[in-house]
C-alpha cells in the first residue's frame, strides 16, 4: 500500500486554462512549494509553454522539474515546423519535460510511419529531455486502438505514453491503463518506457486503483516518479485534507 505522501510525489500537478496568466501561475507556483513544505512534494508541475520561463526561474531551487504541453497541445493541429518550434522555444526556456498529443488524423488514416516520423522528429529535439505523448484514450476507445497506439509511439522514441488531455474527450479509464501498461511490459526492457495516468484521478483511492493495476503489469519497482506519473489539478489538495 503507498502512502499519501507517495502518491503525491507521482503527480504532474496541472493548471491548463484558458484564463491562466503570469498571476494566477505564479500563486500556483507558491501554492506547489508550500505543498512541498508541508512534506508533500510533487513530481513536476505542468503549464502551457508560454509560462515555461516563469516556472523554470521559480523551482529553479527545487527538485520539482518543469513540464509544458506543446507542439499544439490539445489537439496536435498545424504545421509540423510550427509544433516543433513550439516545442525549441520551451526548451530554450529550460524545462525538463514535454507533453505532446500523438497526430491522430495520420492514425485514423492508418498513416502509421507518419506518426511515428512526428513522434521522432519531436524526440530530435530533446535527446536528454523526457517526451511524454499523450494518446488520447478516450477517443482510440478500442484495445487495439490504444495498443497499436501505444507502440507506434514508444517506436517514435517516446519516454513516456500518457492517457489523456483532460480536454475534449474522456481522461483515463483502468482498461485503458492495463493495455498501455502490458505494451510496456512487452516492450524491449532496454528501453525504459514510462506511463502517465491523465484524467479523472481525484482521490486518494482512485490512485491507488491504478498503482495496484500498474504494479499487476509492471511490478513495484515501476512505481516511481521515473517511470510513473500521474496527472492531476485537485488530486494534491484531496490528499492533503482526506
Amino acid at each position: 500500500m503507498w502512502t499519501k505522501k507517495e502518491v503525491c510525489s507521482l503527480v504532474d500537478l496541472t493548471s491548463l486554462n484558458s484564463f491562466d496568466s503570469e498571476n494566477s501561475i505564479e500563486k500556483f507556483l507558491k501554492q506547489t512549494l508550500n505543498y512541498k513544505k508541508q512534506g508533500f512534494p510533487v513530481a513536476a508541475v505542468c503549464f502551457y509553454p508560454n509560462f515555461a520561463a516563469q516556472a523554470v526561474y521559480a523551482l529553479k531551487d527545487s527538485p520539482i522539474k518543469v513540464a509544458v504541453v506543446a507542439g499544439n497541445f490539445p489537439n496536435s493541429q498545424g504545421f509540423l515546423s510550427t509544433k516543433l518550434n513550439e516545442c525549441e522555444l520551451a526548451l530554450e526556456a529550460g524545462v525538463d519535460e514535454i507533453d505532446i498529443v500523438l497526430n491522430l488524423g495520420a492514425f485514423d488514416d492508418r498513416n502509421y510511419r507518419h506518426v511515428v516520423d512526428e513522434v521522432n522528429a519531436f524526440k530530435g529535439l530533446m535527446p536528454d529531455k523526457c517526451l511524454k505523448v499523450i494518446l488520447e484514450t478516450g477517443y482510440l476507445k478500442t484495445p487495439d486502438r490504444i495498443k497499436l497506439a501505444s507502440e507506434l509511439a514508444i517506436e517514435g522514441g517516446a519516454d513516456f505514453i500518457k492517457t489523456s488531455t483532460g480536454k475534449e474527450f474522456p481522461g483515463a479509464t483502468l482498461e485503458a491503463v492495463e493495455i498501455m501498461a502490458q505494451v510496456i511490459a512487452a516492450n524491449d526492457p532496454e528501453q525504459k518506457v514510462g506511463l502517465k495516468i491523465s484524467g479523472g484521478v481525484r482521490t486518494y483511492e482512485d490512485a491507488l486503483e491504478y498503482l495496484q493495476l500498474v504494479e499487476k503489469h509492471l511490478g513495484k519497482s515501476f512505481i516511481t516518479p521515473d517511470l510513473l506519473r500521474i496527472g492531476a489539478s485537485s488530486l494534491v489538495t484531496n490528499l492533503m485534507n482526506d
